[in-house]
């Protein structure tokens, strides 16, 4: 999978890439956890390239959107960017541009957003949530993008949002406000379900940068696995890891 920063210089490069000869289809987020919901998307996103014989791609940002519009009330990243290129390149995505989201990049208007797509990605199909907004305060919705890429001929999906059933039958869109909200409370096997892979706290993150971006469970002890399956006890106080294990990541065992 090929990396890119979203900048005038790389994103005029890509058009001297096989990618853009080739055409691309693309999707837009911050796919924080990659969880369910994600994931059909994604598929969506790959099978429809794959028929088009077109490269699938991703934007997305250093950290998810509610980190930087949401900061004062924000608990954390389910996914460091590290995570989620890993998964990104599992789910079969060829490309990603990631974003920092400034104030110019947030100032975009969303029309002109959707033409920078067109022009330097050679977009032939998007793919987003049926609520996916974007553009200044996300004034372009999903209506909007319908009738532009209608104008220029560019073929597009809307998936619907992914259920899940709780134990008391209850019905909750699968979403990465909910899946923080489990990890908060220590709902490991629900996150597990959620995300379809174990919870993970990035260690080579918090080496890296001194703390962790990641939303972490209640203060406690934990029993925990490396990533070569080596048991781990980890301490979290003050929503921080009390000694930094000596690896790369840990799961959190159920």
């Amino acid at each position: 999978m090929n990396v890119f920063t979203w900048s005038q210089k790389e994103l005029h490069d890509f058009s001297q890439t096989d990618f853009y000869k080739g055409g691309t289809g693309v999707s837009v987020g911050s796919f924080d956890g990659l969880h369910l919901g994600h994931r059909f998307l994604l598929q969506e996103l790959v099978s429809k390239c794959s028929s088009k014989n077109i490269a699938p791609g991703l934007i997305t940002f250093t950290r998810p959107l509610p980190a930087y519009k949401h900061s004062d009330d924000y608990t954390g990243d389910i996914s460091t960017l590290g995570q989620r290129l890993r998964l990104f390149e599992e789910m079969g995505m060829q490309f990603v541009f990631i974003v920092d989201f400034t104030q110019d990049f947030s100032g975009l208007k969303g029309v002109d957003f959707l033409n920078i797509l067109h022009e330097n990605l050679n977009m032939k199909f998007i793919a987003e949530g049926i609520d996916f907004r974007c553009g200044y305060k996300g004034a372009t919705d999903t209506q909007a993008i319908k009738y532009w890429a209608e104008q220029n001929n560019i073929d597009f999906s809307f998936v619907d949002p992914v259920y899940y059933t709780e134990a008391d039958g209850e019905e909750e869109r699968v979403s990465s406000s909910y899946i923080r909200k489990m990890i908060q409370k220590g709902f490991f096997n629900t996150a597990k379900e959620l995300l379809a892979r174990p919870y993970q706290i990035d260690i080579e993150q918090i080496k890296e940068q001194g703390c962790s971006t990641q939303i972490l469970p209640p203060d406690g002890f934990y029993s925990c696995t490396d990533e070569n399956q080596k048991s781990v006890r980890v301490q979290i106080q003050n929503h921080q890891l009390v000694a930094i294990p000596d690896c790369k990541y840990i799961t959190i065992l159920l």
